[in-house]
């Protein structure tokens, strides 16, 4: 099928914004002792190098205030100016966080390491509901977000989506990495996040990213950074669902994400005929697809999976007439 978007430009973001500091002294220690995930690896008990004599409520207090992550001003590695970032972890003894790593620390060709904690971020992040934890929870997604401009400048196609599904529910409310302005970026500093998401969400469609097609097919039929056109959104939706059948078992939340836009568009009309039969078997694989997902630990897909399933009873009524 004939790809549905064209191919923006990308390349990496710019200078860095002002933003908490690693200190000399946590480098030092990091240089000469190792990250303290290495030493718990080697059989290391602590995470501190202070005496235990030490250790007192003002120290704890410290420690609890610990930043989610930092930016290594002196440590300028990335690619496009991006910084290089300290990376924590809450601590094994529930005593705050503390820095584990860094990146950018290798070659990490392909953005994956970069991903891979952009992850780990995003789904602490997305354990931290309500507001009482706002906080920790945006400096999760800024983390998440300059991780994944690292790995998107690596050419890691997943890392545009995930920045897309970032600007497009704008997680850091308004706290982004501001050093986006370079002429060659994928998007400058000033452009609306609706913009921004759907310029990624671009980007991974173009080169055949499933999940990125029906994201962008939600941008286009609500109109978000672009012209309103259910037509082409369901042309994203079909493209997305022939990309992700392939790889069903790998990825069944964007397969059912996908089958589910399908059957809403045949059960309203909307760039296609309407057509309640069709709608059903829609229906019924994304129930399949999403139900699965769910059980597998993507409990994020929740409220997807029943709307599937009563799509299926609610198209069972139309075609019967019976209400």
């Amino acid at each position: 099928m004939t790809s549905a978007v064209a191919a923006p430009v990308a390349t990496a973001p710019a200078a860095p914004a002002r933003a908490e500091e690693v200190g000399w002294t946590q480098r030092m220690a990091n240089l000469m002792f190792g990250a303290p995930s290495a030493r718990r690896a080697c059989g290391g008990a602590e995470t501190s190098f202070t005496p235990k004599v030490l250790r007192n409520e003002k120290w704890r207090r410290r420690r609890e205030t610990g930043s989610v992550f930092a930016v290594d001003r002196k440590g300028v590695a990335g690619a496009g100016g991006l910084p290089r970032i300290w990376v924590s972890e809450p601590a094994p003894d529930g005593a705050g966080r503390t820095f584990v790593a860094s990146y950018p620390s290798g070659a990490d060709c392909g953005g994956w390491r970069a991903l891979e904690l952009a992850e780990i971020y995003f789904s602490e992040a997305l354990g931290l509901p309500g507001e009482e934890h706002r906080r920790r929870r945006i400096d999760c997604y800024r983390a998440a977000e300059i991780l994944l401009l690292h790995a998107a400048a690596r050419g890691n196609i997943g890392a545009h989506c995930r920045l897309g599904v970032i600007y497009e529910s704008d997680l850091c409310e308004g706290e982004y990495w501001d050093g986006l302005a370079d002429r060659r970026a994928l998007h400058k500093v000033d452009t609306p996040f609706d913009e921004r998401a759907y310029l990624h969400f671009s980007f991974g469609a173009y080169h055949g990213h499933g999940e990125c097609c029906w994201r962008l097919g939600d941008l286009a039929a609500a109109g978000r950074g672009c012209d309103a056109s259910t037509a082409r959104a369901f042309s994203l939706y079909r493209r997305a669902f022939d990309l992700e059948s392939g790889r069903i078992d790998e990825d069944r939340a964007s397969t059912g994400n996908a089958a589910l836009r399908l059957a809403r568009a045949f059960e309203l009309g909307r760039g296609c005929a309407q057509d309640f039969r069709r709608a059903r078997t829609w229906y019924r694989l994304a129930a399949i697809s999403l139900g699965a997902a769910f059980d597998g630990g993507q409990w994020q897909f929740k409220r997807e999976r029943l709307e599937a399933r009563r799509g299926v009873a609610r198209m069972a009524q139309e075609i019967a007439g019976t209400y």
